[in-house]
């Protein structure tokens, strides 16, 4: 063991006293206003973690002329009019119409069906069934952040899931 290790595994194996709660507290101050965590990240860890143990469908974004500079913001979900999820077993594109302070979302999913199509906004579920082309929309809601989530008929216990998108 070098001389480094030896110094580190007598500091390591110490306790902590006040002098080194204040330099941790001061150090996470310094991290939260330079870097805080982004709003709903908490939740949509618990999210994540929740449709693992469903063993869930996630449908990954796909983005179709990304602008040049993504920068990090405090904001998680992106704003776009048409947008395209995929998995193995289902792709859907969805569009955003602004109505006035509220807006609609249109979707088509394929393989064509009659799927359970859910819009997950906060804590509030609003629920439609797509036609057998696959086809559906909902209409009157409100922006800001929103999920979708679709079960399919030959599996319903196997939902898809999307990321976050901003509506």
């Amino acid at each position: 063991m070098s001389p480094d290790e030896r110094t580190l595994a007598r500091v390591a194996s110490g306790t902590l006293d006040d002098i080194d709660a204040e330099i941790l507290h001061r150090v996470a101050a310094i991290i939260e206003r330079v870097d805080p965590v982004p709003a709903g990240l908490v939740d949509s860890i618990g999210l994540a973690l929740t449709i693992d143990a469903l063993h869930s469908e996630v449908a990954e974004l796909r983005l179709i002329g990304a602008p040049e500079l993504i920068l990090r913001s405090e904001e998680p979900s992106i704003e776009a009019a048409t947008i395209t999820f995929t998995t193995d077993v289902l792709t859907v594109m969805i569009t955003v119409h602004a109505e006035a302070d509220r807006v609609r979302v249109d979707g088509w999913a394929t393989p064509p069906a009659s799927l359970g199509v859910e819009l997950h906004q906060g804590g509030l579920v609003t629920r439609t069934r797509s036609d057998p082309d696959g086809r559906f929309s909902f209409s009157d809601l409100r922006r800001g952040p929103a999920r979708l989530v679709l079960r399919r008929p030959n599996d319903p216990e196997l939902p898809v899931v999307t990321p976050v998108i901003e509506l």
